[in-house]
This record gives C-alpha cells, structure tokens and sequence, in this order.
C-alpha cells in the first residue's frame, strides 16, 4: 500500500493506492473521519492485489490540508466537485465507488460525472432527502452535535462511542482523526444540508443503473434502519440490504472477515459481467 500526495485545488492531498492498475475501487469517508478508517480493506492481502484500491483524504480532514474557501469547499457540492476533480486528475474510469457515512452523500451527488462508474456501495449510509428529515437518523440531536464547529474532549468521547455498537470501546485512533479534521468541515457540510443545497439523493439513486451494495452494522447508533429499507434503490445488490451482525457504524473494521468477504464477492459480480 502506497502513500501519495496531489494538488487538487490548490491543496496537498493526500491519498492511499494499493497498486496502479486493475480495476478501480474508491473508498471516500464520512464526515470527522478520514482514509485510515478503510484501513482493514487496504491492508487485506486478497483484496488489495486483485483490485486498485485507493482511500483519499477529503480537502480539511486526515492529511490533507484544509481549504482557504471552506463555505464552498466543505459543502456537499464543493466535495462532490472535489471527489470529482480528483478523479479526473488519477483518471479513474469505470470504478465502484465505496462511501461511508455522508462519503456515500457526496459519491452519490458527484455520481454522473465519475467518468461511468460500474457499482456503487453505501456504509452506514442513507440517500439524504431534499428537505432532510431527522427520520434519518436514531438520535435526533444528532444534527446538533456534530454540526458544532469544535468539540470539547467529552464531546469528541462521545462522538467517538457513536461509531461503534454502544458500551463497546471505540478504536484507539478515533477520537484522532475526530480532532485532525478541520474545525469547519462539520460546521459547513450540515449547513449545506440543512439549507438543502444539494439534489434530492432518494430521488438520484433511483435512476442510478449500476449495482448498488448496501451494508449496515446491526447496532448501528446513527443511521435508523427502518428508513433506510424505505428508500426505493431499484438495483441494491442482492435485493437486500446486507447485515453485518454484532456490529456498529464502522462494521468494516469491527469485522472485517464478513465485509471483506461479501465485498469480494460483490467486487467481481461487477468487473466480472
């Protein structure tokens, strides 16, 4: 696995890239995370060397340095056009495209200009409606408090235990990439939300004509299960969304042998048609 740097808008940033061929797969993280969260998928052995697996570093988060502009930048679309950009500088054609948590969001606002991308797969996401609805999600102050631009230790504590299944120990390296990332990113994408400035995606990803993975933790604290399986995805893979048993919101690293091995097999159902 490769460390790699480019210039997108002005900006170093930073990526991983586990060789410079094969067919495409790119991993984009959510919101207050970063590349390292992919971290179980870019180091398996078996995935790695049959696919061209590259995690980037979104403009104000892990390595990457943060944007000058951040009303623009750290917005839906200001990422989506990022992801886009970035895209065309690696020229990456005919890629899945994995997103987690609102990295899902921006793939999919970014999705028809991703130069023809052959499957998409959603973590721990959810379409967001244009107007959002808290429906979304199982807590309702969970706009609130992430959408603060700082957060105090207890905070960031708290955060952290969102990202796995409750009363469990979160990772060591969570609260780190929590803090890494630039103040305003939170502060700026739920704005861009919550304004509605952004197509509705439960409307885009009905006409999104590729294989579209959906996986979700079984105790996932964020993400409300019972809405997610109300939006109508006319091509989710295997006519269902896949569970990841005993597990929270970052499934593909609490249990990486179940995702790892369900993704293969979703990763050659696509290149492999």
């Amino acid at each position: 696995m490769k460390q790699k740097r480019i210039k997108i808008k002005g900006k170093n940033i930073f990526y991983y890239e586990s060789r410079d061929n094969g067919h495409p797969v790119v991993f984009v993280h959510g919101m207050s995370s970063s590349a390292s969260i992919f971290i179980r998928q870019l180091i398996d052995s078996v995935l790695s060397y049959q696919f061209r697996f590259i995690a980037l570093d979104l403009i104000g988060y892990g390595n990457s340095e943060a944007s000058d502009k951040p009303q623009d930048d750290y917005t839906i679309k200001g990422l989506s056009e990022f992801l886009t950009e970035f895209n065309n500088e690696l020229n990456i054609e005919n890629a899945v495209y994995v997103g987690h948590n609102f990295g899902a969001n921006i793939i999919i606002d970014a999705f028809n200009k991703l130069n023809n991308p052959a499957g998409l797969v959603l973590l721990g996401s959810v379409p967001l409606s244009n107007p959002v609805t808290e429906e979304m999600f199982l807590k309702k102050s969970f706009f609130k408090f992430f959408a603060k631009p700082g957060l105090d230790d207890s905070e960031v504590h708290q955060a952290s235990g969102l990202f796995v299944e409750e009363k469990t120990k979160y990772p060591d390296f969570i609260p780190e990439i929590i803090r890494k990332a630039d103040l305003k990113t939170r502060e700026y994408l739920f704005g861009s939300i919550m304004k509605g400035e952004f197509q509705d995606q439960t409307e885009t990803i009905k006409n999104i004509n590729v294989p579209v993975a959906v996986y979700f933790g079984e105790f996932d604290q964020i993400i409300n299960l019972d809405y997610l399986n109300s939006v109508n995805i006319p091509t989710i893979w295997k006519n269902q969304i896949q569970i990841i048993r005993d597990t929270g919101h970052i499934f593909f690293y609490e249990s990486p042998a179940d995702f790892n091995i369900s993704t293969e097999t979703y990763l050659h159902t696509v290149f492999n048609k």
